[in-house]
C-alpha cells in the first residue's frame, strides 16, 4: 500500500509538472491576453463547461447500471455515478490510464457485485463504447478529411495512426474470433515474429492472455446479442457521451467570448475527437504535457493562438483535474464509508 500511494504521488508530481512546463511554453508570449479572457468569461457558460464535464460522468454511470441491471437487478444509479468517478480518477492518474478497471473491480466488489459479473459488465461496456467510439471518430473523419488535412498534414498522420491504433483494439478483436486462419496465423507467425523483435518476452505466456482475451470477447459478444434492446440503449447513451465530450471546446469558447459561428460546430467535434486520438501514444499519467501541446496546435486554427490556449485552460481544468479531484475524494469517501460498514 505505502508503495502504491508513493507511485500516486509521484505520478501527481509528474502531472503538475509536466502541465506547468507545457503552460509555461504556451503562456510566455500571450498571457497577458489570454488572463484577460479568462478574466472576463461568461458565468453562464462555464457552468455548462462544469456540468457538461460531470454529466458526461454521469452518463457513464447511467450505463453503468444499465449493463449490471442484467445479472444484478438492484444495482443503482448512484453507484455507477461512484464507480464511474472511482475509474475516472485512477485512468487519470495512472500510465496509459491502466488503473481504472481494476479500481472498477474494487468498487463492484465492496458494492456485492461478484468478480465474474464485473469482469462480464467491464468487457460488455468496453466492446460497446470502443465500437461506437471508433464509428463517430470514422464518421468525422471522413466527412472533415480534406479540410482539416490541408490544415494539418504534419500531424493528422498521427490522428489516422490513432484511429488506426484504436480499431484495430475492437476491429482486430473481431476479426481474430470469427476468422480461423487469422488466429492461426497470429498464434504462430504473428507471436513468433514478435519474439524475434523482442516486442514479444515470453511467447507462451503471451499465448495464454490472447486466447484468455479472445475467449471472454467471443462470450460477451454471445451475451450482448441476445440483448440487442440494450445495446441500443447503450450506444445512443455513448454517442450522446462523446458528443457532449467533444463539445466541451465549443463551451469553453463561448464562455471566454470567442465569436464562433453554429457552423463550426462539427469541426469542433472533429478536432476534439482528433485530440483524443493522438493521445493514445502519450503513456503518461493523463497523457499529461502532450495533450494540452496538442489541444493548443490543433485549436489554433479555428480559436487563434491566444483563444486556443485560453479554452485549453477551461478545458483541460473542467474534463481532467476537476474530474480528478472529484474523483478522489469520491474514493476517499467510499474507503471511508466501507471502513465504517466493517467495524
Amino acid at each position: 500500500m505505502k508503495n502504491k500511494f508513493q507511485s500516486y504521488f509521484l505520478n501527481v508530481v509528474l502531472i503538475l509538472s509536466l502541465t506547468t512546463f507545457v503552460l509555461y511554453f504556451t503562456l510566455k508570449d500571450n498571457y497577458a491576453e489570454t488572463f484577460a479572457l479568462l478574466k472576463h468569461a461568461k458565468l453562464s457558460w462555464l457552468f455548462i463547461v462544469l456540468a457538461a464535464a460531470i454529466l458526461y460522468q454521469a452518463i457513464i454511470g447511467l450505463i453503468l447500471k444499465i449493463i449490471t441491471n442484467m445479472s444484478n437487478s438492484e444495482y443503482k444509479f448512484r453507484q455507477g455515478f461512484v464507480n464511474a468517478l472511482v475509474a475516472s480518477f485512477f485512468h487519470g492518474i495512472t500510465p496509459s490510464a491502466s488503473g481504472g478497471q481494476f479500481a472498477q473491480v474494487y468498487v463492484f466488489k465492496k458494492q456485492n457485485v461478484p468478480f465474474s459479473d464485473s469482469a462480464s459488465i467491464l468487457w460488455m461496456d468496453f466492446i460497446l463504447y470502443q465500437s461506437t467510439m471508433v464509428a463517430s471518430v470514422l464518421f468525422l473523419l471522413l466527412i472533415k478529411f480534406k479540410y482539416f488535412y490541408t490544415l494539418h498534414s504534419e500531424f493528422f498522420l498521427l490522428v489516422i495512426a490513432g484511429f488506426i491504433v484504436n480499431s484495430l483494439v475492437i476491429v482486430g478483436l473481431y476479426l481474430i474470433v470469427h476468422y480461423k486462419k487469422l488466429y492461426s496465423w497470429i498464434t504462430t507467425v504473428g507471436i513468433e515474429l514478435g519474439s524475434k523483435i523482442h516486442i514479444v518476452k515470453d511467447k507462451e505466456k503471451t499465448l495464454n492472455s490472447l486466447n484468455t482475451q479472445l475467449e471472454r470477447f467471443d462470450l460477451e459478444t454471445k451475451k450482448l446479442k441476445k440483448h440487442r434492446p440494450l445495446i441500443f440503449k447503450v450506444v445512443v447513451l455513448n454517442l450522446i457521451r462523446l458528443t457532449l465530450y467533444y463539445s466541451i471546446p465549443f463551451f469553453c469558447a463561448k464562455a471566454i467570448g470567442i465569436e464562433i459561428s453554429q457552423g463550426l460546430f462539427i469541426n469542433v467535434l472533429a478536432l476534439s475527437s482528433f485530440v483524443a486520438m493522438i493521445n493514445c501514444f502519450i503513456p503518461l499519467p493523463g497523457a499529461s504535457g502532450g495533450t494540452e501541446a496538442t489541444y493548443v496546435l490543433m485549436f489554433s486554427t479555428i480559436f487563434t493562438r491566444v483563444g486556443a490556449t485560453s479554452t485549453m485552460i477551461l478545458w483541460r481544468f473542467s474534463t481532467y483535474y476537476l474530474i480528478m479531484l472529484i474523483g478522489g475524494i469520491t474514493f476517499a469517501v467510499f474507503k471511508l464509508i466501507d471502513r465504517k460498514k466493517e467495524v
